[in-house]
Formats: structure tokens, C-alpha cells, sequence
């Protein structure tokens, strides 16, 4: 029984427990027992990360034999890690941002009403690449839709396989000239988890992402030496994860990404010295598409691919960055930042390499699941008309001076 002596010293029994299951007793002067209890909540403070390992009954992800009742939990056969069903299963619901297991959903089977807060999440949906088209979406195999019919190819659009050797969880689909798989949510040919075992062997989804979700952590994640403390488990891809997965997003509460200022190498193929960028990851498929930006070195305008990990400079157009909201942060349109935030914020500072700064990235137009536009566009492009006097949205969020109003 815990017990409390107020005198010239405090004693505590049974705050814990030893090895051989006695109580541990304490004996400390006040002042001594203040310190001590002070020091310890800094402390945790200091060094405590933000746990987001999954929580919850164990067969909400797993079963023993893959059979219940008499017929197989999953018609595909056993799964590695006695999972009872793939990535995307899992994260599948009708509505809202979780499903009955506390996933966060990347696949609605209703309809969005449209992409971002209170519609979908962060990455968008998948549901318009299974009911709208390839164009929508990337096409993971896991969805069941099959090869993407425009591209009539595994190997995907801008596919470089000498851009990004250099990644810290193995390069995608090994560095191979052509892909001889679907891209799939994880593993070799996947965007989540590890690519390779560390001896240059494949890995599946599950084995590429395997013992993440018992380990995650959320919040600030600046240090991405594992797939359980990357950013969405984005295997060396530092940011800082909302909590709520941008479900209610605002913009002063936001998933916040991480860019960095890239001025040379960019010419011809890049050789990419900052591999933890949120762009990073995008040309780890699409390396062409981040190679020949611009003519010169030092990169600069005119640009001959729209740049990315690029600082937004303080000045000419891009300083009023967001003119028609009060030049906050935009999730629509959003920005990455040149150093992890330990926290979200609506205040964007052109020019800045602070946390405050903007840094151009893939996702600032693009969602990574899917959207309901073609080439999966936060906005519809065949729209955007310069000069129209009309709101600034889309691409005139950030080239402000190139509408009328």
C-alpha cells in the first residue's frame, strides 16, 4: 500500500516494482524528492516521442490459421505475419477518416465529396483510380485494378534507374531497367517500407513494412534511420505527422513536409545530396521527371521542368504567396519546409530557411493516393486560365502575379 510521511523527509512505498517483485522504497529529504520528481518530467518531456503504435485487439489485423467457421479469413491464401488481408483492405471504410479498425482510410467505397478536409485524407483517395480511371490514381496492385492502361507498362512514367541509387532502404524495383512487377502500397516495388532485406533480396508489402506499426511514433520525425520513425513509414523521408491524418485540416494544423533548397547538380541526372525530402521520395519512380530543370547551375529560371526542392523566394510574385487568404498556409496548395518542424503552423515565410520558410515540392500539386482530377491534381488544371481576374487558387496561389484580380 502506497503511503505518504510528512515530516523532515517523505518516504514512498511500492512506486514500483524490482526483479525479485519487492517494493522499492524511497527514503528523500523534500527538497531532495521535489528535484528529483521535477528532473524526471523534464525529462520526459525532453525525450518522450509522440507514440502512435497501434493500439487495439490483435485480431482486428491478425489470425492464427487464416480460417474461421470453416472457410479461409483470407480467400488469397495465408499471408506473411498471419495478416488477415492486404494494405489497402485494411485501410478501406465507407466514410469519415478511420474504419471500425482505426485505420485512417486511403480507399472510401462512397464517394468523397471532394479531396481534402472532411473528405478525404492527406494522401486523397484511391476510390476515383478503381471508379473514375488509371489517370486518377496511382494503381497499386493491391487495389485489383490491374496494369495502368494508359501507361500499358509496370514501369512507371519518368522512370530512372540510375537517379536514385543511392537510397538509404534499397532502391525501387532494385534498380532494374524496366519493372517486372505492379507497383504495389510496399516493399521493392512499393513507396512505403523497405525495398530490400539489406542483402539485396526483395521484399512484398508485408515484408517491406513489417513490425512498423508496433513501433510508430508520429509527430516530429527528423530522424528516419527506420521505417517506424519515417514519415508514414516512407523509409528515410523526414516531415511531421498530423494526428489526424489532415482529415481536419486547417491551415494552422496540417501535416508539415520536408524540402530542401537544391540549387545545383539539377541539369542533367540530379545526384540528389539530400535523400529525407518528401520530393525525394517521388523521384525514386519518376527520376527523369527531376532531372534538366533548367539550362544553367546554379538552377534558376527559365525553368524547363517545373522545379522542385526549391526555395520560394522572397520576392517578384511568389512573396505573396496565398494573396487571397491572408498569405497563411494553404493546404490546397501547401509548401514544405527547409527544416522539420516540431510542430504545424500557418505562417509561411517566402525566402526563409527556418521552419517558417516555403519550399516548392511534388506534393504541393499532386496528391500521393489519388484525386478526383486527372494526374491526380489537388486542382483541375484545364481551368486555370491566366489573366482571368478570378480567385487565386491552384497554380496562382503561388504565381500570384499572373491572374488580373
Amino acid at each position: 500500500m502506497s503511503f505518504v510521511t510528512l515530516g523532515d523527509s517523505i518516504s514512498i512505498e511500492t512506486i514500483g516494482r524490482g526483479c525479485s517483485g519487492g517494493a522499492i522504497r524511497l527514503f528523500l529529504p523534500k527538497l531532495g524528492l521535489l528535484l528529483c520528481v521535477i528532473t524526471l518530467f523534464l525529462t520526459v518531456l525532453v525525450v518522450a516521442p509522440e507514440s502512435e503504435a497501434f493500439t487495439g485487439p490483435c485480431s482486428n489485423c491478425h489470425t492464427m490459421h487464416n480460417s474461421q467457421d470453416g472457410t479461409q479469413v483470407d480467400p488469397a491464401g495465408a499471408q506473411p505475419f498471419l495478416v488477415k488481408d492486404a494494405c489497402v483492405e485494411c485501410h478501406t471504410g465507407s466514410t469519415g477518416k478511420i474504419n471500425g479498425f482505426q485505420a485512417p482510410l486511403v480507399l472510401h467505397t462512397t464517394m468523397p465529396t471532394g479531396q481534402g478536409a472532411g473528405s478525404t485524407n492527406a494522401g486523397g483517395d484511391f476510390y476515383w483510380v478503381v471508379n473514375t480511371g488509371d489517370a486518377y490514381g496511382h494503381n497499386v496492385m493491391e487495389l485489383g485494378v490491374g496494369q495502368d492502361g494508359n501507361i500499358n507498362s509496370y514501369t512507371p512514367p519518368g522512370w530512372d534507374p540510375s537517379a536514385t541509387s543511392s537510397s538509404p532502404f534499397g532502391q525501387v524495383a532494385q534498380g532494374s531497367a524496366t519493372w517486372g512487377s505492379q507497383l504495389t502500397c510496399a516493399g521493392t516495388f512499393g513507396c512505403h517500407g523497405r525495398r530490400d532485406d539489406g542483402s539485396g533480396n526483395p521484399l512484398t508489402s508485408f515484408e517491406g513494412i513489417g513490425g512498423s506499426h508496433h513501433r510508430n511514433v508520429g509527430g516530429s520525425l527528423g530522424t528516419a534511420n527506420d521505417i517506424y520513425n519515417s514519415y508514414r513509414f516512407l523509409g528515410g523521408i523526414k516531415g511531421y505527422e498530423d494526428p489526424d491524418w489532415n482529415w481536419n485540416e486547417t491551415s494552422a494544423t496540417h501535416n508539415e513536409y520536408y524540402g530542401a533548397d537544391i540549387k545545383t547538380g539539377r541539369n542533367g541526372v540530379p545526384t540528389y545530396s539530400n535523400t529525407a525530402t518528401i520530393s525525394y521520395l517521388c523521384a525514386e519512380c519518376h527520376g527523369f521527371f527531376h532531372s534538366e530543370i533548367d539550362a544553367d547551375d546554379p538552377a534558376g529560371s527559365p525553368w524547363r521542368r517545373h522545379p522542385t526542392d526549391i526555395l520560394l523566394p522572397n520576392s517578384g510574385e511568389y512573396a505573396s504567396y496565398n494573396p487571397d487568404n491572408g498569405n497563411v498556409y494553404n493546404t490546397n496548395v501547401p509548401v514544405a519546409r527547409p527544416v522539420v518542424p516540431v510542430s504545424s503552423s500557418s505562417t509561411v515565410s517566402p525566402g526563409q530557411t527556418d521552419s517558417s520558410g516555403a519550399v516548392v515540392m511534388c506534393l504541393s500539386c499532386h496528391r500521393a493516393h489519388g484525386s478526383n482530377y486527372p494526374d491526380m491534381l489537388r486542382w483541375n488544371y484545364s481551368l486555370i486560365s491566366a489573366g482571368s481576374g478570378t480567385t487565386d487558387s491552384g497554380c496562382f496561389v503561388c504565381h500570384t502575379g499572373k491572374n488580373a484580380d
